[in-house]
């Protein structure tokens, strides 16, 4: 374990301030990719944990709204806006150059914007629904299996940009077999808590999801962007939510 690489992944996914040794250079946050979903593990576990202080007070409902804002105040929106602009640049246009043009713009359209309404309301009725115990586990691990798979993608799809101005880590640095062993038993952890069988029932949601993802990018750019790994997490962190709440709706949590 590399603790200087773990804190990149940190300052990169957060907007928590790092030391000034912690290292941002583009080879380091390429390495440090594989601890993206130990990461989202830890951002999980602190939105649990401030669910379980508000919802006494608050309700769950309304907890589960802070929690989600507190949640994007600390990621920045990070993952948000890559669906955002998946969405505009997938919807607004058929032309692959148009695309990558309109996800690379700043502005948000009007699918970036439903798509964004969608996801905050899905994921507000879906931790509402949940059981407290339930939701907060929800929460550890959707945000883990969201930026494990998501940090998958790259190992299937080639970069689909052509310009060298990029922040996407993995862009020359696909992840090696490592990396994605690191990626997938920081996900799975947490899945111990679930029964056996809820458990396998999201590993193929999440298979699912992200063959859906690969054939897409494939589909529309032949190949993925920062923008469509952002839009690869908050797709899988909502299957995993939907997945929880029909598991637990049919009596098998």
């Amino acid at each position: 374990m590399h603790p200087k690489l773990i804190l990149t992944a940190l300052g990169f996914l957060t907007r928590l301030p790092m030391p000034a040794w912690v290292p941002f250079d583009g080879d380091s946050v390429a390495r440090a990719a594989r601890w993206f979903a130990l990461i989202g593990l830890l951002i999980g576990a602190l939105a649990a944990g401030c669910l379980w202080l508000l919802e006494p007070y608050l309700g769950q409902p309304l907890a589960v709204v802070l929690v989600l804002v507190l949640v994007l105040r600390l990621t920045g929106a990070f993952h948000e806006d890559g669906l955002a602009d998946w969405c505009d640049g997938f919807g607004g246009h058929w032309l692959r150059q148009r695309k990558l043009e309109i996800m690379k713009d700043s502005q948000i359209g009007t699918y970036g914007v439903l798509a964004l309404m969608a996801a905050f309301a899905i994921k507000v009725v879906a931790l509402s629904t949940l059981p407290l115990g339930l939701a907060m586990l929800a929460l550890v691990i959707s945000h883990g299996g969201g930026r494990a798979v998501a940090g998958l993608v790259p190992v299937l799809l080639p970069y689909a940009r052509d310009d060298g101005n990029s922040k996407t880590p993995q862009r020359d640095r696909a992840p090696g077999y490592l990396a994605q062993l690191t990626l997938m038993i920081c996900a799975a952890v947490p899945l111990l808590a679930l029964p056996y069988e809820a458990a396998a029932v999201l590993v193929l949601a999440w298979s699912g999801a992200f063959a859906w993802m690969v054939w897409n990018m494939n589909r529309h750019i032949q190949g993925y962007t920062g923008d469509t790994l952002g839009a690869t997490e908050q797709v899988v962190e909502l299957v995993t939510l939907l997945v929880l709440v029909a598991l637990f709706n049919q009596g098998y949590l």
